[in-house]
């Protein structure tokens, strides 16, 4: 891990560190709130964060090319804007990669007359797996769970149950944060965390949703623990990032307005944070 200068998120202690332009904590939303606009823009928290001195790891560095990679995705797609660049990486180096679909993502579109929820799951495995080809996972392990989108808390123990019998010692999980805004992604966190401390495995959370609603100055975020993992070590320039971009665009169910004039799930603001040359986890507590 390389060696930096602590990094210092934006506090009201801190007058000489710049805010960020938009919406701050103090606009009426509470915690955590997922609405239909990003309380900050991509493009404001990919040059706030290049200012700032994140310690920056290699994949290596997170899971060695002897290690197994388990990514646990809560819905389809999680597997990509949670990890993308990662599972290249890991692949490159020649390691093992396992994914754990939760949910098959049948609630994306509830209420929505032309996608009745059994016909969008089908839908959603096989745009899964077209994303996993284009990734290069062809030949990766799925264990797919079925659990009900948007249910999966009510399932939690379950689930870290079904972790706890998979996992070894030597493995590293990636899951979504346990705060990362969205019910399921955080029921899928809580009970990776509980399944890699009883195996005792390696933890490393993915903050996906958070960089819809976060704030600098949101102390309930641990800004200490964020570590940046950049694209396309080994490999032509873009490359990586490019691939991780071709495999997003599988979901097109994702990628269509929804009924009632709702926007597609994967809206502008999620898909420009895909295309970041880098991905941002949380390292172990």
């Amino acid at each position: 891990m390389v060696a930096v200068t602590p990094f210092l998120p934006d506090r009201p202690d801190r007058p000489d560190l710049p805010r960020l332009p938009g919406r701050g904590a103090a606009d009426g939303l509470p915690p955590r709130h997922i609405g239909p606009h990003p309380r900050h823009a991509p493009g404001v928290w990919q040059e706030w964060l290049s200012g700032r001195a994140v310690p920056s790891v290699a994949a290596a560095d997170i899971v060695p090319a002897s290690g197994r990679l388990v990514v646990v995705a809560p819905h389809p797609d999680d597997e990509l804007l949670a990890c993308g660049l990662l599972l290249q990486a890991h692949l490159q180096q020649g390691g093992r990669v396992h994914i754990v679909g939760v949910t098959d993502g049948e609630a994306s579109h509830a209420g929505d007359p032309g996608w009745p929820a059994s016909a969008l799951a089908a839908t959603r495995r096989a745009e899964r797996r077209s994303g996993m080809r284009a990734l290069g996972l062809h030949t990766a392990p799925l264990l797919r769970l079925g659990l009900p989108d948007g249910g999966v808390a009510a399932h939690e123990a379950a689930l870290a149950r079904t972790l706890r019998e998979m996992l070894r010692a030597d493995d590293v999980v990636v899951s979504t944060w346990r705060l990362d805004g969205h019910p399921d992604h955080e029921a899928c966190g809580r009970a990776a965390a509980d399944a890699a401390r009883a195996a005792g495995a390696t933890l490393w959370e993915a903050p996906v949703w958070m960089w819809h609603w976060a704030d600098p100055s949101n102390g309930e975020i641990p800004w200490h623990r964020l570590r940046t993992l950049r694209a396309g070590a080994g490999a032509p320039r873009g490359q990586a990032a490019a691939r991780k971009a071709t495999a997003l665009a599988c979901h097109l169910s994702q990628l269509a307005p929804r009924a009632g004039g709702e926007g597609p799930v994967l809206d502008d603001a999620i898909r420009q944070r895909a295309r970041w040359p880098f991905e941002t986890f949380l390292a172990p507590a």
